[in-house]
């Protein structure tokens, strides 16, 4: 499939992982990529359940370089550290709680080599694949995850890397679509195959329920109007009492409303950048196309 196989830098961010880490190693020594192509950047959040131990005993016939923060920065803040060491041509961004199959990186690798405006391309996820515009006839995307991708690190240079303010969840989304401003392609490659754990520990679940709510209404600020900011705040606060009368989910109806709350605070950054990219002249364009609010 390829003739010749680019360096890849592969960053993994890492929070309290330590039950996936098995699999998703087991998966990237059992990729088809030859591994002395493979640079493994993995990059773990101040977790405490012996992350860093194990993965410091692996003997493995791929380079990895392990950094370590002293407290969990968040998925965005955390690639963007990593983003500042990468010297290949395209960077792999894999979850920890991912399996992906042997070709899922020459698949992506020949995909984004196809064209040189190709910006990022994203894999297939599975069980559950997550809601996108996809061409059927192009297979260009609004979006490709930040989860399972590959990404040209010359366009990530110059579109810039994550917003930190996003934490975790919705930067890959804000990421894609500067790239489609910019005028790089977002491309969904199915024949690329990474299958994702939905499951999160109980603890976890309202918090990522939280950054998932305030961040949705955050995009909004950049990218949409009035109107579409007051929408989606409204629709959250019918879904939180949704939670707690209906169901008596107190704890999620608490989350959702914190999420509400909490955007307040980052409200100035989302619509100095609106303002900044609305100044784009293809905006209007690529909005209509591929900004799904």
């Amino acid at each position: 499939m390829l003739e010749d196989f680019p360096v890849i830098d592969i960053i993994t961010v890492n929070y309290n992982g330590r039950h996936f880490l098995e699999e998703f190693f087991t998966a990237i020594v059992n990729l088809s990529y030859p591994k002395d192509k493979i640079r493994l950047i993995f990059i773990d959040n101040n977790s405490k359940d012996g992350s860093i131990e194990w993965v410091k005993s692996q003997k493995t016939d791929f380079s990895v370089i392990l950094l370590t923060n002293k407290k969990n920065l968040g998925f965005a803040t955390a690639n963007n550290l990593a983003f500042r060491i990468c010297k290949a041509e395209f960077i792999a961004l894999l979850n920890n709680d991912t399996k992906v199959e042997p070709d899922w990186l020459v698949w992506l690798v020949r995909a984004i080599r196809s064209d040189s405006g190709i910006g990022i391309v994203s894999s297939r996820q599975l069980p559950k694949e997550s809601p996108r515009l996809i061409d059927p006839q192009s297979n260009e995307t609004s979006w490709c995850s930040g989860g399972h991708c590959l990404i040209r690190r010359s366009c990530l240079e110059k579109v810039g890397y994550f917003d930190d303010k996003f934490f975790m969840y919705g930067e890959d989304v804000d990421l894609s679509w500067r790239m489609w401003l910019h005028g790089y392609k977002c491309l969904y490659v199915p024949e690329a195959i990474c299958y994702h754990h939905y499951k999160s520990p109980e603890r976890f679940i309202e918090r990522r329920l939280m950054f998932h709510v305030r961040n949705s209404i955050l995009l909004r600020y950049t990218y949409g109007r009035r109107y579409d900011i007051l929408r989606q705040v409204w629709k959250w606060i019918k879904e939180a009492f949704a939670f707690a009368l209906k169901r008596g989910d107190f704890k999620k109806a608490f989350a959702i409303c914190s999420g509400v709350f909490l955007h307040a605070f980052c409200i100035a950054h989302f619509i100095q950048k609106g303002r900044r990219l609305k100044r784009f002249s293809s905006f209007e364009q690529v909005k209509q196309k591929w900004i799904t609010l």
